[in-house]
């Protein structure tokens, strides 16, 4: 029993003990509502103390002096240097004359442009001007012989042009007949007749001449011209003769069946088709548009289509002139000729085969290699300190141009490729290739401040910063705002001092209130170094 009582007193006890503590941290409250308010604050917010810009780390890298520009002039057209006009050394303007192609096909390519758009141009004017008389005549006169070739062909061929067709198809197949069979028994008789009778009309007069052959005027005798005449007759009998007896040459069959086929095409042709009477409906149907083309003038896409023909003619003489400018190579910048990769004869495509290189030698650039680590601290327009092993009593400046967007790896160390162009002061002997080491640090973070770019925000048209005083209230600070390194953005503003803390957050940095929830522990980093 004495165990039991024990239990409830020591029970009773906590109890009491809780509603007094209890107790105790309302009365608290209400007698230091300023500290349950910074209390409430700090937890609502992560909280991360700003820094000198100056912890910035200077990055530092070694490279080699470059010629910052280098253009290369090149030809736009095909063809064949026909001048070369500069060499390696040489200054020149822009604009100056570099070199030449042959222009000759290029001046008749812009010849036969110039003829076309006038061809376009004419056509346009001819499509413009009102029909002549004269060809309003003929349009006419072409749809009433269309018309009427249309109507005879309705009407089919007469009985008469049908009865010749045949006749002259009968003609032509019996004179093919005749050639094949010969001459007949009868017709040979008779030319054989005729040539005996010749023959023998011959002697005679071969007789009668040969009895005054003796005589010195024979030849101007009755008896020579009665020989000379049985003569002839006796040759054109025997010719005679000769053509009965004689079987038909293939010429002559070849002939003969050919004229057998074109009257068999005669006589078909005076059959109407179909095809022939929409033939002859299509003819009617153009001559009467070509005669209301004339009557009316023409369409307007008529004339638009002739329009669109000038503007490409046009285009292709501009295009032409362009090509016969372009065969003059110019210099695209002022500065001095580095190489000439072009010669005289030299037959040049539209590439870097014959180009001519120009740097201006007043801009060099040099170009170091940052690593992944420190890149990030770098930005364009960043100013840097310049070093030449070649003149190490003299300092040159410049400036961040270029970050390479993507790295390169030698042997597992990771870099990106900076550009830094050099001031154009004092650069007397400094030339491509020297050596040079470039320190780079913005000096105008000595009076700036380091400040998470999640601490950064735009109220009522400024920017601002929230930074948390000392009795745990926000504040808003106006900044003017600088350059972005990832997490971090440079800010200035006479308002901000060592110590301050905003409101933001950042994953390099333990000193805000969650880091440790985030799961960054005591060892973590601070602003970019």
């Amino acid at each position: 029993m004495k165990s039991k009582k024990t239990w409830i007193i020591i029970v009773i006890a906590v109890v009491l003990l809780g509603a007094g503590y209890i107790y105790r941290s309302t009365l608290l409250g209400l007698i230091n509502p300023t500290a349950t308010r910074q209390s409430t604050a700090q937890a609502a917010a992560n909280t991360v103390s700003i820094r000198p810009a100056t912890d910035l780390t200077v990055v530092s890298a070694a490279g080699n002096i470059a010629l910052a520009t280098d253009d290369a002039a090149t030809f736009e057209v095909q063809g064949v240097v026909d001048e070369v006009l500069v060499e390696s050394g040489d200054e020149v303007k822009n604009g100056d004359l570099l070199a030449t192609l042959k222009t000759t096909d290029l001046e008749r390519a812009l010849e036969r442009t110039e003829l076309a758009l006038d061809v376009k141009k004419n056509a346009l004017d001819k499509l413009m001007e009102p029909a002549d008389p004269a060809e309003i005549a003929a349009a006419r006169a072409q749809v009433e012989s269309a018309k009427q070739k249309l109507t005879d062909l309705k009407a089919g061929p007469t009985s008469a042009e049908t009865a010749a067709a045949k006749a002259a198809l009968a003609a032509a197949q019996a004179s093919y007949e005749d050639l094949l069979a010969g001459s007949s028994q009868a017709e040979l008789t008779q030319q054989s007749a005729e040539l005996h009778k010749a023959y023998l009309t011959l002697q005679d007069a071969q007789q009668a001449y040969d009895k005054v052959a003796y005589r010195g005027d024979v030849g101007s005798s009755q008896q020579a011209m009665d020989l000379q005449s049985a003569t002839i007759d006796y040759d054109v009998a025997k010719a005679g003769y000769d053509i009965a007896t004689e079987p038909a040459s293939q010429a002559d069959i070849q002939n003969a069946i050919k004229s057998i086929k074109q009257a068999q095409v005669d006589l078909d042709n005076l059959a109407v088709t179909p095809a022939d009477l929409a033939s002859a409906e299509a003819d009617v149907a153009n001559a009467e548009s070509n005669l209301t083309s004339l009557l009316n003038g023409p369409s307007a896409a008529e004339i638009t289509d002739a329009k669109l023909a000038i503007d490409q003619a046009q285009i292709d003489l501009q295009e032409a002139q362009t090509n016969l400018a372009n065969a003059r190579l110019r210099a695209p910048i002022d500065g001095t000729v580095t190489t000439v990769d072009a010669e005289v004869g030299q037959k040049v495509t539209t590439d870097l085969s014959a180009a001519i290189h120009i740097s201006d030698l007043t801009k060099l650039e040099l170009t170091v290699n940052v690593s992944e680590v420190d890149v990030p601290k770098v930005y364009v327009g960043e100013p840097a300190q310049i070093k030449l092993d070649a003149f190490p009593d003299r300092a040159f400046s410049g400036q961040v141009t270029r970050i390479a967007p993507t790295s390169t790896s030698d042997s597992g160390v990771v870099n990106y490729e900076v550009a830094v162009l050099l001031d154009n002061l004092n650069l007397d002997g400094v030339k491509a290739g020297m050596t040079a080491v470039a320190t780079i640090a913005d000096n105008a973070n000595e009076q700036a401040w380091l400040v998470p770019t999640t601490a950064i925000a735009e109220f009522e048209g400024k920017t601002t910063v929230t930074v948390i005083g000392a009795d745990g209230s926000p504040n808003r600070v106006e900044v003017q705002r600088g350059t972005s390194q990832g997490e971090w953005t440079t800010v200035t503003s006479p308002d901000l001092k060592e110590g301050d803390k905003v409101v933001g957050e950042v994953a390099t940095f333990v000193d805000q209130n969650r880091a440790n929830q985030r799961g960054f522990g005591p060892m973590g980093g601070g602003p970019p170094r």
